[in-house]
């Protein structure tokens, strides 16, 4: 398993917090081939993200 983190921010009170996802190397792979690699990281990891919190442009690292 690979873990990205991902930073989320909720736009009525701008706080800004960071989610983690761990995808496996399929998924990664698939992610990689797509046009936008962040966003299709950050789509798997939206069951994860808070209610009201939106992913925050490109700011997806993969984490060590």
């Amino acid at each position: 398993m690979i873990e990205y983190q991902i930073d989320v921010v909720d736009p009525k009170t701008n706080e800004e917090r960071q989610v983690t996802v761990a995808v496996t190397p399929l998924q990664r792979a698939r992610a990689k081939r797509s046009t936008d690699w962040m966003r299709a990281i950050q789509d798997l990891a939206r069951p994860r993200i808070p209610a009201g919190f939106l992913p925050i442009g490109n700011r997806v690292r993969m984490l060590q």
